[in-house]
């Protein structure tokens, strides 16, 4: 893909017009792609014996069991890659990424594919990784627990637009517009039409209140009242969503 205008700056370098491997970038798939006849060890070596970046072979041994240890897969590096669960052809994808150190690592969902509970680990690993290695990840995901608890600033695209950049917090607090707005939180947030509950007074001339499902109270009014039917309760653990329905709208506190 070649830019339609503007440059492309990588840690203050223009990669605008340099062919890939030129650009110093590293990529995580999301269906992991190891080379199956490969063992864990010579999938993560195999980055650093690339002619253009070959490598002492003491050198990239010690790079490849300082990631392995990192990553908690020191114990499998002689296994062929088909002989690893889901979660350890995920962290040599990972690795071989990581014993790089190139400007920039790309991610493109690569926890998409494990299932919750070790999903929820890998969150956390991904991380500590790192803050361990002050690197720069760019990490596509349209899982938004993963972009909350990870991120430290998001980019909101529509369309192959980007509409908004800011801090979780921001983009949760601020949404820019309504998209954005129903990209984070859940369940979703509730847009109310003006006028059909009790409200806090919205902007002059605005149709439309935003309320996500902690903003939302039962209580009784000093501006009005509104029928709601309870529809259903979640119940959570933690904390119990109410489902209710005003009218034809559907509506969660």
């Amino acid at each position: 893909e070649r830019a339609d205008s503007g440059s492309i700056t990588i840690a203050g370098h223009d990669v605008t017009r340099l062919e890939p491997a030129g650009r110093d970038v590293a990529f995580v798939f999301q269906q992991y792609s190891l080379y199956p006849h490969l063992t864990a060890y010579d999938n993560l070596a195999f980055p650093l014996r690339s002619p253009a970046r070959r490598l002492p072979e003491a050198e990239i041994r010690k790079r490849v069991e300082d990631i392995a240890a990192m990553l908690r897969i020191s114990g499998k590096l002689k296994n062929r890659a088909t002989q690893l669960s889901g979660g350890e052809m995920q962290r040599v994808a990972i690795g071989r990424a990581l014993v790089r150190r190139p400007s920039i690592y790309l991610m493109d969902e690569p926890l998409s594919s494990l299932d919750a509970k070790l999903r929820s680990d890998l969150r956390l690993e991904l991380k500590r990784i790192q803050q361990e290695l002050g690197a720069t990840i760019l990490y596509v995901t349209h899982d938004q627990t993963e972009a909350m608890t990870m991120a430290v600033r998001i980019g909101v695209i529509d369309h192959g637009r980007l509409i908004q950049v800011g801090s979780p917090r921001d983009i949760y607090t601020q949404p820019a517009n309504v998209y954005v707005a129903t990209r984070l939180g859940q369940p979703a947030i509730n847009l109310i039409p003006i006028g059909l509950i009790p409200d806090g007074g919205g902007p002059a001339g605005s149709t439309t209140v935003g309320a996500r499902t902690e903003n939302l109270r039962i209580a009784k009014a000093a501006n009005g009242s509104a029928n709601g039917t309870v529809d259903w309760i979640e119940h959570l653990g933690d904390q119990n969503h109410m489902h209710v329905s005003v009218g034809e709208h559907k509506l969660v506190t």
